[in-house]
């Protein structure tokens, strides 16, 4: 092998780190959208909690974009004041740790997840962006911050997933366990 081709792959090889470096960068940039936003105004170093929840599960949503999905790579930790959030390595690029106080959050119920009831959580300081918990989690957090978060037990005032979006998914979950049992079955003779 000659020092041209030596070099030719090389320069190529590096090329090709480049454009996967550089697209990983774009989906992690975009992704962190809307906590980037929640960072305007709630960021914070992570300090201390005095209990803390690893693997948690949050959907952020807005307006601008397509909503995202942390789910079991969120710490939740609870301060006496507030609540401290931050995304787990290596999904943490672009993700800074955030510490929202009690007082600027207000919660609804949610009809998010097909397969457990949740809430949404709206922000004083941020009200373009809403987060949306299991309820399970969202009563554990109410339970830390003694009173100090309001959660009613009403819907939300904001846009709710459709019923038609469950339908669509029922339907090809559906599709999939029939496509499933002809292939199975299908394949029988008699």
């Amino acid at each position: 092998m000659t020092i041209a081709e030596i070099l030719e792959k090389a320069w190529l090889m590096l090329i090709g780190f480049g454009v996967f470096g550089g697209s990983l960068y774009i989906i992690y940039f975009r992704d962190s959208h809307y906590w980037r936003y929640l960072g305007e105004f709630y960021e914070a170093p992570w300090q201390r909690p005095i209990e803390t929840r690893y693997f948690q599960h949050a959907v952020a949503y807005g307006k601008a974009f397509a909503s995202k999905s942390y789910n079991g790579i969120l710490t939740i930790g609870v301060h006496e004041q507030g609540l401290a959030l931050s995304v787990i390595p290596p999904f943490s690029f672009f993700h800074k740790p955030l510490f929202i106080p009690y007082a600027e959050i207000k919660g609804w119920k949610q009809f998010w997840y097909l397969n457990a009831k949740s809430c949404e959580l709206e922000f004083e300081s941020a009200p373009d962006v809403k987060l949306v918990m299991p309820a399970s989690q969202v009563k554990w957090l109410q339970e830390k911050s003694r009173g100090q978060m309001t959660v009613v037990s009403q819907h939300s005032p904001h846009r709710q997933r459709p019923n038609v979006w469950y339908a669509i998914i029922i339907v090809q979950g559906l599709m999939s366990v029939g496509l499933l049992l002809y292939l199975v079955f299908g394949g029988v003779t008699a």
